[in-house]
């Protein structure tokens, strides 16, 4: 074959792959949409430059326009952009947008086919998720949720001690003390098995964790490394490998000290007791594993990887957040103590440890968590695959084949639903606020079918871990810090450019200041 043959074949399937896309082309151009429109990338030029910079450009692009939604261009990829919240409760409550986009693809060879990044399409999976999330909803119902409290309160309190050290010394990083105590949390509650990560203070998995998240993020911003022929040729490549053989090695311990736990309680009155109390996730997954039929070794890993993946680092950033707030605004952090004075009484500074009434009363300690996920929801945008032409209203229709970006940050900062919107306020969370707003106009968990199962799970271990850090410790700031000033990157989850740094004091007396 010559190569004009070549040519001619080349530029015949060019024109058959265009007209077929002319519907999303047509639909596409009914949408306002970002400028300049170059040949080829159309608009992937506007978020060239450095990987922590592109969400921040991603912002300032979006204040551009007031209304949704917006239409961009990334190479062949149409995607429309979301921030309205009655469009966004359609798509999140859409069978068309059920599935999540093709770019959570490259999260496979770490998380597998659990319920992460499995294509919704995938029959198989469909059943296996279901499964997998009736499991999970099990795990965090209220009831078996109160048995984990005790244990949250040892790693809490086993914090505590290893902050000292950090009293009354210059800003320290906070994330990195917060992280090991969540992976102990996960560990002992969700998996029921002890992690020890904070007393032995050389775990691999946070260092591993954080890495491989900013690989894949860089993989799904830069076109050019979709093509696994061509990440694969790359040192991002090696270095993600290297990522997933620490993080599977810390699953495979879990794994393997889980079932020798199950091994020496294989009697019959032990198995009862465990079936009976479901006293955490992975004693379910571990039963369908020994019955030899339902579930495999890998599957068994996957699902560990997920439960991991979605509980660990969103609970320590929240919770990091949230602590930087408090040491921002001092009479926030106050009145978050006097609540807990109410609560705990003379008992404030030790005596008896958290209990599940307790988190019922610790109201204005919720909302002062649910103010700081909206200016800092820890996933900022949502990605949905269209399936299928969708009304979203307003004259605007999703088109089959195109890609939705529900813009979470954009939301929660609207000023057309936020009085002030860079304005700490806890109280914006009152009963008789929440009622004023659109139900989907704060969405920090998502909602819909796809919704956070462990958010009440979430809720309980950030409110404990606040609780007991505000019960021994006064959170400080050298100066003070505006949030507009607060530089903000995404790494699929949401993050500070600079660490999140404090200062702590021990409480002496009751209303110290």
């Amino acid at each position: 074959m010559d190569l004009s043959t070549i040519l001619m074949t080349a530029f015949i399937k060019l024109i058959i792959y265009h007209y077929r896309r002319l519907d999303l082309y047509r639909a596409g151009s009914k949408i306002p949409g970002l400028e300049p429109v170059l040949p080829i990338i159309i608009n992937a030029h506007l978020l060239f430059g450095e990987t922590k910079n592109v969400f921040r450009k991603i912002i300032l692009l979006l204040e551009k326009f007031k209304v949704s939604p917006v239409r961009a261009w990334l190479g062949h990829k149409l995607c429309i952009i979301l921030f309205d919240p009655e469009q966004m409760k359609i798509v999140l409550h859409s069978p068309k947008t059920i599935e999540r986009d093709e770019l959570l693809r490259f999260f496979l060879p770490w998380l597998g086919t659990g319920l992460i990044a499995a294509p919704g399409k995938h029959e198989p999976w469909v059943k296996q998720m279901e499964s997998t999330s009736q499991l999970i909803m099990s795990t965090f119902n209220r009831r078996v949720l109160e048995k984990f409290i005790d244990a949250m309160n040892k790693q809490c309190e086993i914090l505590v001690k290893i902050m000292e050290p950090e009293i009354d010394k210059d800003e320290f990083d906070i994330f990195n003390y917060i992280s090991l105590c969540t992976i102990d949390i996960v560990c002992e509650t969700v998996m029921g098995v002890p992690s020890n990560e904070q007393i032995k203070k050389n775990s691999a998995y946070p260092a591993a964790f954080e890495k491989i998240m900013k690989i894949l993020y860089q993989r799904m911003i830069e076109l050019w490394l979709h093509p696994n022929v061509i990440f694969n040729a790359t040192k991002l490549a090696k270095d993600q490998k290297e990522c997933i053989k620490s993080l599977h090695k810390h699953t495979n311990d879990i794994i393997e000290k889980k079932l020798e736990q199950y091994s020496k309680q294989m009697n019959e009155d032990a198995v009862t007791q465990i079936g009976f109390q479901r006293k955490a996730f992975l004693d379910s997954f571990t039963e369908l594993l020994l019955e030899g039929t339902k579930l495999t070794i890998e599957e068994f890993r996957e699902e560990v990887e997920n439960i991991m993946f979605a509980g660990y680092d969103t609970t320590t950033t929240v919770n990091s957040f949230v602590i930087l707030m408090l040491a921002i605004f001092p009479k926030i952090q106050e009145k978050c103590y006097e609540e807990l004075v109410e609560i705990f009484g003379d008992k404030i500074n030790g005596g008896r440890q958290i209990e599940n009434e307790d988190l019922d009363r610790m109201k204005y300690l919720g909302r002062v968590i649910k103010e700081t996920m909206r200016l800092f929801p820890i996933a900022p945008l949502l990605i949905r695959q269209v399936n299928g032409d969708l009304d979203i209203g307003g004259g605007y229709t999703l088109p089959k084949g195109s890609t939705v970006f529900l813009a979470i940050w954009k939301l929660h900062r609207s000023a057309d639903i936020w009085d002030d919107p860079l304005y700490f306020n806890p109280d914006r969370f009152l009963p008789e606020q929440v009622s004023k707003r659109h139900p989907y106009a704060y969405i920090p968990f998502s909602a819909g079918p796809r919704n956070c199962i462990g958010l009440k799970y979430a809720m309980m271990s950030m409110k404990i871990l606040l609780a007991t850090l505000l019960r021994n410790y006064i959170f400080m700031k050298d100066k003070h810090v505006n949030i507009e000033d607060i530089e903000i990157k995404a790494e699929v989850f949401l993050k500070t450019i600079n660490p999140i740094t404090i200062k702590i004091k021990r409480r002496t007396n009751t209303f110290e200041s």
